[in-house]
């Protein structure tokens, strides 16, 4: 898939290039930790996860077209992916009586982040629209959730930009990627095929 100025593509395993750069934006306690996951410790971490995580269907790496910079060329800055909707969510929108025409076939959960250096660039807005689009008309899904902590004012920023809208705050949610005991607040939010469709027609 391509964006005016993205590249989302299929993540490499055992690549040495591939890893590196991961390692790179992976490293830094700004990047992981408020998107749920550790920092990454050194590049062996960050091979093991592009083997065992990011090497799934749907799970793309974040690549610039055109960059100014000619070690950035192929190389990710970020990562996008649509995923299962993990069962403590799932719990939230069956309880509240949200899931509607959504079953575990026609719904997903939309996860995203990109390299320090890039944010405030719009690159995400860009790359969730192309999986959105992706999502709705490749995979006919219904639905699409999102969330994200309550103090990651960025991440709802970009969730508002390309349509996500409000749920509800879900509590006291277990962050299966950090170590120890971690419970945040999350902010769930969804956008439907219908919504999408009425946006794309503007």
């Amino acid at each position: 898939m391509t964006t005016e100025d993205l590249i989302l593509r299929a993540w490499r395993a055992n690549d040495d290039a591939e890893t590196a750069s991961l390692y790179r934006y992976a490293q830094d306690p700004d990047v992981g930790p408020s998107a749920g996951w550790s920092a990454h410790a050194d590049a062996e971490e960050s091979a093991a996860v592009i083997r065992t995580v990011l090497c799934n269907a749907q799970s793309y790496a974040v690549v610039l077209k055109h960059p100014e910079d000619e070690d950035l060329i192929d190389k990710p800055i970020g990562s996008i992916s649509l995923q299962a909707v993990p069962p403590q969510v799932m719990h939230y929108i069956e309880a509240l009586d949200l899931a509607g025409q959504d079953s575990v076939g026609n719904t997903m959960e939309l996860g995203f982040w990109i390299g320090k250096p890039f944010w405030g660039r719009g690159l995400i807005p860009q790359a969730s629209g192309a999986i959105l689009e992706h999502g709705f008309k490749d995979l006919k899904l219904h639905t699409i959730w999102c969330r994200h902590d309550v103090n990651n004012i960025k991440s709802g920023r970009a969730q508002d930009k390309i349509g996500f809208e409000h749920v509800c705050i879900m509590e006291h949610i277990h962050m299966d990627m950090l170590p120890g005991d971690i419970y945040r607040n999350e902010e769930l939010r969804r956008i439907t095929r219908e919504q999408w469709e009425q946006r794309a027609e503007r």
